[in-house]
Order: C-alpha cells, then structure tokens, then sequence
C-alpha cells in the first residue's frame, strides 16, 4: 500500500512556433525566455501492489491507485502591463482537477546478471469535468526494458516507451486569454515514442546500506500530435530511495 503527496514546482518558458505570422505592431507578446512559473499542492496519489504470479526469475503484479483532486485548477496568471492573462495553460495546473483511476500490469524477469520487464500502464479519468471546465484527456502507456547487472552494485538498462494521450475535452469556464496554442484543448495529446538509458546504483554494505540510486535520460524518437505542439526535448531524471 502507498500514499504519494505530490509538491509541483513547475517553470514554462515560451518561444515561437516556425511560420508563424508576423508581429502586430505595439501589441505585447510573451517571447523569448520570459515565461510562467507554477508551485504548491499537487494531486495525492492512494494505490496498491498486488501480486499475481511468482516463480524463480519471473514476476507479474497489478497496481490499482486512485489519485484524488488536491492540486489547485483554478490559478491565475499575475497582471501584465495592465493585462488580465486569466487561468493559467491547461499543463502549468497543479493537478488534473479530477478523480483518476490508475491501473498498471508489470512483468519482470531475471536470468543470471540480466533483468528484462514490460508494463502496461493507464489514467483514466473519472468524472466529466473539473471545477474549471475541462477535463484532460486519458493517458495509455506501454514499456518495455532490459539491463545488465555490472557490479554487485552498478546495473545499465534500456528502455523503449510508447505513450498515448487524449486531448483536453471541454474548455475552460473561466477567462484564459489565448496567449497561445496551449491555450487550445485541440493542441494537446497525441502519439509518442521514446527510448530511456538508465544507470542504477545501491549500497550493498555499511552503514550507508539500503540507499538506491537511478539516473535515465529519455529520448524522444518520434511524435505524432494533435494540433499544433513544438516537438519535445530529452529529459533527465534522478531517483533516490532508502530501503530497509
């Protein structure tokens, strides 16, 4: 059992999509590096492991979790130059405003020093609309990785990921100003395929026993979306966990 409170601290900066028409003259515009910061409270994740099947060196359990609306829908950009941005941009929200089901499947093997796996994982929303009109869309995502134990405690691991995300449905009910295309339900979700290279690395002994450690960086491969998206960038991330 598991219950994850979750703090965003979220940092967008805006830039132009190629082709886009020219500039109004004396009309403000958000270019550059200049862009919006979010941070608080995001949604509380409650979930479960349940084991299915277990034999030497194969592994198969289902994750059921529910994540409860506690992040903010509702906030609002600061006034510019004496303009009134409204809401902000659907993603730069601190939580999705609705309940959510979880589910994921997970298979896992190891033979000797390799360790292979897949998952199969999900978000479906589960009500209509949140306090602020919208509701994002459902997310699908499969995976599937194999490593290589290098030392008693160093592991590398590749993954390949494919991702589906539905579109924003509905709309804001309060006032966005449009500022662009993410402003848009249209031009969100759609199709991707990343590939992950991961190093992992524990303490097998002493006092510092127990600590873990993970780095993977993402690669995008490809993107299929709906709307108008910029392409996306690689991506970082670090893990550490204490076991006991």
């Amino acid at each position: 059992l598991m219950i994850m409170p979750q703090f965003m601290d979220m940092d967008m900066n805006l830039r132009e999509l190629a082709g886009r028409p020219p500039r109004d003259p004396g009309v403000h515009e958000h270019t550059g590096t200049g862009g919006h910061t979010t941070g608080g409270v995001g949604d509380t994740i409650l979930s479960s492991l349940i084991k299915l099947y277990e034999v030497p060196g194969h592994r198969l359990h289902v994750g059921l979790g529910i994540s409860a609306p506690t992040g903010k829908v509702d906030l609002k950009m600061r006034r510019m130059f004496q303009v009134d941005g409204g809401l902000f941009h659907f993603d730069m929200q601190l939580g999705s405003g609705t309940w959510d089901f979880l589910p994921n499947l997970t298979y896992s093997g190891t033979s000797n020093r390799w360790y292979w796996g897949g998952q199969l994982y999900g978000v479906k929303r589960m009500e209509s609309s949140n306090e602020s009109g919208y509701r994002l869309g459902d997310i699908f995502q499969a995976s599937t990785w194999g490593g290589y134990q290098l030392s008693n405690w160093l592991a590398a691991s590749v993954r390949g990921i494919y991702t589906f995300r539905d579109r924003v449905h509905g709309d804001f009910n309060k006032f966005n100003a449009r500022i662009g295309p993410m402003d848009f339900p249209a031009n969100h979700g759609g199709q991707y395929w990343d590939i992950g290279i991961g190093v992992n690395a524990c303490v097998p002994s002493g006092k510092f026993a127990g600590n873990h450690f993970a780095f993977e960086w993402v690669q995008p491969l490809r993107d299929d979306v709906n709307g108008f998206q910029l392409e996306r960038e690689g991506a970082l991330s670090a893990t550490w966990h204490y076991s006991f």
